[in-house]
């Protein structure tokens, strides 16, 4: 991701993080996340979490119940002002952090970043299984 940046034109004001493993994400999407990007400097699509959290140290347990009202289950696109992710990516290569998520790095420098709720399924191909519901829907978009 940060040679993808470093590659970027001097003139590239915004960039929009794909994931590929989600080949449902519509334009209108991308389109939602540049413009709160451009607002905020950052934005990431998102659906409010619907199902109960539990936390468990063990993978046996539940050690407790997360309050899913505050809750969001990020996707990709994740999209920023070029300056912001660059600083915020900057700073978690030197610190040597490895994060699963390019908004967590806007959490280092308290960068704000905007949830784009995006009502539509945007799922990411994880485990075979999810496969067939990807299938499904490219072929009702189709």
């Amino acid at each position: 991701m940060w040679n993808g940046l470093e590659a970027l034109s001097p003139k590239t004001e915004i960039v929009a993080i794909q994931d590929a493993a989600r080949p449902c994400t519509s334009a209108e999407l991308i389109a939602a996340t540049i413009a709160a990007a451009r607002e905020t400097g950052a934005a990431v699509a998102a659906q409010a979490v619907v199902d109960t959290i539990k936390e468990s140290a063990d993978g046996k347990i539940i050690s407790r119940t997360l309050d899913r009202s505050k809750l969001w289950a990020v996707q990709t696109p994740q999209t920023f002002r070029v300056a912001v992710i660059r600083n915020a990516i900057a700073t978690a290569r030197a610190k040597n952090l490895v994060l699963t998520d390019d908004t967590a790095a806007c959490d280092l420098v308290g960068q704000p970043v905007r949830l784009v709720a995006w009502p539509a399924p945007n799922p990411k191909v994880t485990r075979p299984e999810d496969l067939a519901y990807v299938e499904m829907l490219l072929r009702a978009a189709a």
